[in-house]
């Protein structure tokens, strides 16, 4: 638990201090699903983590409605994976239950200012280059 918190204070390093709207951790062997509401005005940046025995990285499925984008998120990285996701746009993050391995998936969603948004604006959709 330890460094999955560690990875999740590391991405929040990364600039102006956003502010924890949720978080949460899931055993691996159960995985995640969650859904958010993503209300308000500020985009949104969700960053997760996974600490385990015996598992490299687990995928991570953002989703809205029939759009959907799967991500590898790597297990024991010192920094956590970051995800922007635009306001007022419910959406859903799952990760499928791995029973190869234990340990556990540590995630925290924030609001961001809108020009602190880093690289492509939803993560759902996708941005082009």
């Amino acid at each position: 638990m330890q460094r999955a918190e560690r990875a999740l204070d590391a991405a929040a390093d990364d600039g102006p201090e956003p502010e924890v709207i949720d978080s949460g951790t899931a055993y691996v062997g159960s995985g995640l699903d969650k859904s958010f509401t993503a209300s308000g005005e500020k985009p949104y940046r969700l960053d997760i983590t996974c600490d385990t025995d015996k598992v490299e990285e687990l995928t991570l499925t953002l989703s809205r409605g029939k759009e959907e984008q799967a991500y590898a998120v790597g297990c024991g990285d010192r920094e956590a994976d970051q995800f922007n996701l635009p306001a007022d746009k419910p959406f859903k993050a799952r990760v499928d239950p791995d029973t190869h391995g234990t340990g556990l998936i540590a995630w925290r969603l924030h609001t961001v200012a809108p020009g602190d948004v880093d690289g492509c604006d939803d993560d759902i959709d996708g941005c082009e280059d």
